[in-house]
């Protein structure tokens, strides 16, 4: 019984210290707090010196500090702005700045950045279709100034080597490829190699690109700097090279060759080709021999359809069996045809001006067609040929006076592709 009572004594002992330990500690902690209250105070007095009289008794902003949001059909400045936290007399304020119609010309795929500093105060609205150039409005001095306004982002140089086991595509997807630059080497090559008949399992390619960050945020994806293609034994390459000559700039071969033709070799992004060009055809409609003075590519309804070159809209329009078609005229010597269109590009005409990859129809099956595809022909001199085997015109080489200063930059590119290349499978 007597052990009983001491060991119930020195129990109520512990109990007694823990307490009185639980109890300093808070003392602490509250003279801690003390301690380093002022610093905050001060901090906050500085901040209540760059902000609106009303609000400065406003509360610490609980959320987010920034906001990314993408503009939707039937959105306004107003709308997004309201939806997101930002009060109304900071929008009247907006409103009243010089330069809003700017600010407030907004359009869908657009994308509004909004800043909050600590008290909930948007101190920077940007405006941005591509998150570098737009339209930003910043808050200073209790009132905004609206301007036009550039970042410069960080650019960073991404490798990738890629042997190709299912289709290109597939294969760069896998390596970590993002989808516009498989799309743009495509297009750098597509001139020498036919990426849906030529390409075969084994082949491979480097590729030395860009990527553009803003604190620390990825942007977009940059140019290919360098590429080189290998199919079967032979060897493609393609180097940017800004012209000062002319002010372009452009693919070339380590020789100076520019890697593009005058036209492109096909039009469209097409599942298969449904009729090749057969002066003896039987129409698949008409049901009797009709020449087939073109090529037809099968693809879905609402493929975009580029034109293969510059030139100018010499037709666009209904026109019998064609339904809507789009007649461009390239030169003297060369035009070509578009269709059985579903719809045009609106902003053609008779007579407007095209690029060489600009989008100006998409596929549909109007006038005399059996299914979703495009028709193709392309004219020389005024004479149907064969849009697969004609010989394209070649683009401008290097300008002669530039053409050392070139092979220099090509010399080093292609040494860059071959250090990393061997960096490459040495990890692997």
């Amino acid at each position: 019984m007597k052990n009983l009572i001491l060991d119930i004594k020195y129990y109520l002992l512990f109990l007694l210290f823990v307490l009185c330990a639980f109890f300093l500690y808070l003392n602490f902690g509250i003279n801690f707090d003390k301690n380093y209250a002022p610093e905050i105070i001060a901090d906050a007095s500085f901040r209540d010196q760059i902000i609106l009289n009303e609000v400065k008794d406003e509360k610490i902003f609980e959320g987010s500090l920034s906001k990314k949001i993408k503009v939707d059909k039937n959105d306004t400045l107003i709308k997004i702005l309201g939806s997101n936290e930002v009060e109304s007399k900071f929008i009247k304020a907006l409103i009243k700045t010089k330069g809003s119609e700017k600010l407030a010309n907004i359009k869908t795929g657009d994308f509004i950045e909004i800043s909050f500093s600590e008290k909930k105060i948007p101190e920077e609205i940007f405006v941005t279709r591509n998150g570098l150039k737009g339209i930003l409005a910043e808050f200073e001095n209790n009132t905004y100034t609206i301007k036009n306004h550039e970042r410069i982002p960080e650019v960073i140089e991404r490798f990738a080597s890629v042997t190709i086991n299912e289709s290109l595509y597939q294969s760069a997807l896998k390596e970590g490829m993002p989808d516009s630059v498989i799309m743009d080497l495509v297009f750098i090559f597509g001139w020498d190699i036919d990426f849906v008949f030529d390409i075969r399992s084994g082949d491979s390619f480097e590729i030395l690109y860009e990527e553009y960050f803003y604190k620390g945020e990825k942007i977009k994806n940059g140019d290919i700097k360098a590429a080189r293609f290998k199919r079967g034994k032979k060897v493609f390459s393609a180097i940017r090279f800004f012209s000062k000559a002319s002010q372009t700039k452009e693919y070339f071969s380590t020789r100076g060759e520019n890697v593009k033709k005058a036209f492109l070799r096909t039009p469209v992004e097409f599942s298969y080709i449904s009729s090749h060009y057969n002066l003896n055809r039987k129409h698949p409609v008409l049901n009797k021999i009709r020449a087939h003075t073109g090529v037809d590519y099968a693809a879905p309804t609402g493929t975009p359809v580029r034109s293969t070159s510059s030139g100018t809209v010499s037709f666009i329009g209904n026109k019998g069996g064609y339904g809507k078609l789009i007649e461009i005229k390239h030169s003297e010597d060369y035009s070509t045809r578009y269709a059985h269109l579903s719809k045009f590009s609106p902003r053609l005409s008779n007579g407007s001006k095209v690029e060489q990859g600009e989008t100006i129809g998409y596929v549909g099956q109007t006038g005399l067609a059996t299914g979703p595809h495009l028709h193709y022909e392309f004219r020389v001199s005024g004479n149907h040929t064969n849009p697969l085997t004609v010989k394209l015109p070649d683009a401008k080489p290097i300008p002669e006076v530039e053409k050392q200063e070139f092979l220099n930059h090509a010399i080093k590119m292609i040494n860059r592709l071959d250090e990393l290349f061997l960096k490459f499978y040495a990890q692997t």
